[in-house]
């Protein structure tokens, strides 16, 4: 009987091109992942500036509404921003600013009786975006004499 070679092609390694497509399916995994942290967390964040503005919005319809408490005649036609003196609010001159925001209060003549008040928060949401929020209301001159 012949001996011969017994030849066993024993192909048990991976080879380069398994490795390498291995490597893309992970590094777009990893990639992918990332991206979806950093949009949650930016996400985030703009939803929290659109909560504070929303704030300083409503913050500044009750201030106007403070105002015309005192009295009515307080509330002349223009653009204001707010301030507090001796914990009294008052109409400013110039947009008030909180930070990044900047709110501007509106006032405009209905009838004798009526004004409307819009309460504008303006800001820069990122590098190419600006945010806005506007409150409005309908202020009535509940105590005439």
């Amino acid at each position: 009987m012949k001996k011969g070679r017994l030849h066993i092609n024993n192909n048990s390694g991976f080879s380069l091109i398994e490795v390498l497509l291995t490597a893309v399916i992970f590094s777009t995994l990893i990639m992918s992942l990332v991206g979806i942290l950093s949009l949650g967390e930016e996400t985030s964040s703009l939803g929290g500036k659109h909560s504070q503005a929303v704030f300083l919005s409503e913050e500044g319809l009750e201030a106007v509404r403070n105002i015309r408490d005192e009295n009515f005649a307080n509330l002349t036609d223009g653009s204001y921003g707010l301030t507090k003196v001796a914990s009294q609010w008052t109409l400013d001159v110039t947009p008030d600013t909180n930070g990044i925001f900047t709110r501007t209060i509106n006032i405009s003549t209905v009838d004798a009786n009526t004004k409307l008040i819009k309460s504008t928060v303006d800001w820069q949401q990122n590098l190419q975006r600006t945010g806005n929020v506007v409150l409005t209301t309908y202020l009535t001159n509940w105590k005439p004499f």
